[in-house]
């Protein structure tokens, strides 16, 4: 199941970031204002973020203005400051450890990029998180947005940790496994990211050994911290009221399902503070049930962990919230007509 994404909106800051591939190929930066439908005053005061519409007209024309010859991810990279996350960069990298900065980039993701969703999970000793598209941008916009993401967060982590861990005469790497083919230079990727990139994996993921995570940051800074998460937290709390209610629906029950809980209907009605009854009424008008989009979001999220962890089938089974693994291996098998553990081994 996909919800509709016409409300979807986006940061302004890809903006900038266009109009400096743009800049490098000395092209026509007008061309933002005609080709994405945004006004001058959109372009100068960068307030308003961009719709769907805009943000997609935006990405295909950074595409038009890559240099030929390398992939358009490590071009976009060299435009894209650690800064240029906002807020959200701010207060991941004011957190206490590499850890910490994760939990908070993952927790204030959907203000960054509505469009994907991430999902940690701790194996053995490395912390993997899978990334999942709730919308289809086409080829190769779903490959540029899937390596931008990663290597945004590779960077934010790069930065922070850089000075301790050159100290121990480490640098900050991650394991990357990319679904789609390599665009470009293999080494000038594995470059980038420190290891070896995986390309034509069964997901996307990126994957951090738990002794790096466990580093101190050299930018960390409570106060700040506490006073960015606040902000934060009001535009989180805002960014539903332009989702349509199956939407927020299925991002709340995502969230609690990945910390190994499922909230009834009630719990789940409390938290869009509206009535059983009325949510009821609200998912039905736009086609669903409360019932359907939970079995959804489990069998989606099940899909990600027997593909993309080594969790045992009965660890799996119990964090979805099933009550033992022959009831999980039937709800599988019965959405994707397989089981469980035929999923994983082929």
């Amino acid at each position: 199941m996909r919800a509709s994404h016409e409300r979807l909106v986006f940061p302004a800051y890809y903006i900038e970031l266009v109009e400096s591939l743009i800049r490098a190929r000395q092209g026509d930066l007008a061309q933002i204002v005609s080709r994405c439908g945004l006004t001058p005053a959109q372009l100068q005061q960068r307030d308003q973020p961009l719709t769907l519409a805009q943000f997609q007209a935006l990405l295909q024309l950074g595409l038009e203005h890559g240099l030929p010859g390398e992939p358009l991810f490590l071009q976009a990279m060299r435009h894209l400051p650690v800064t240029a996350h906002g807020l959200v960069g701010m207060a991941a990298m004011t957190a206490d450890t590499l850890n910490e900065a994760l939990d908070v980039a993952l927790h204030y993701f959907p203000l960054l990029m509505p469009a994907l969703e991430l999902y940690r999970e701790t194996v053995g000793n490395e912390t993997q998180v899978v990334i999942q598209r709730h919308h289809d941008f086409g080829a190769p916009l779903n490959a540029l947005l899937t390596e931008l993401v990663v290597g945004s967060l590779n960077r934010m982590g790069e930065f922070a940790s850089a000075p301790q861990l050159r100290a121990h005469g480490q640098r900050f790497s991650m394991k990357v496994q990319f679904t789609h083919a390599c665009p470009g230079d293999a080494a000038a990727y594995d470059a980038f990211f420190g290891q070896p990139v995986v390309f034509g994996a069964p997901v996307n993921k990126f994957i951090i050994a738990r002794h790096v995570l466990s580093q101190p940051l050299l930018t960390r800074n409570r106060t700040t911290r506490q006073a960015l998460e606040a902000t934060l937290d009001r535009q989180l709390q805002a960014l539903p009221q332009q989702m349509q209610m199956t939407q927020r629906v299925r991002r709340l029950l995502a969230q609690a399902i990945a910390r190994g809980h499922l909230p009834h209907a009630e719990e789940v009605a409390s938290e869009l503070a509206m009535s059983v009854r009325t949510l009821s009424r609200r998912l039905r008008e736009e086609g669903t049930t409360l019932l359907a989009i939970t079995e959804a979001v489990r069998i989606e999220r099940a899909e990600l962990l027997l593909i993309g962890s080594d969790l045992p089938l009965g660890k799996v089974a119990q964090q979805l919230g099933f009550s033992d693994l022959s009831t999980f291996s039937r709800a599988f098998k019965r959405v994707r007509g397989v089981a469980p553990g035929e999923l994983r081994r082929s």
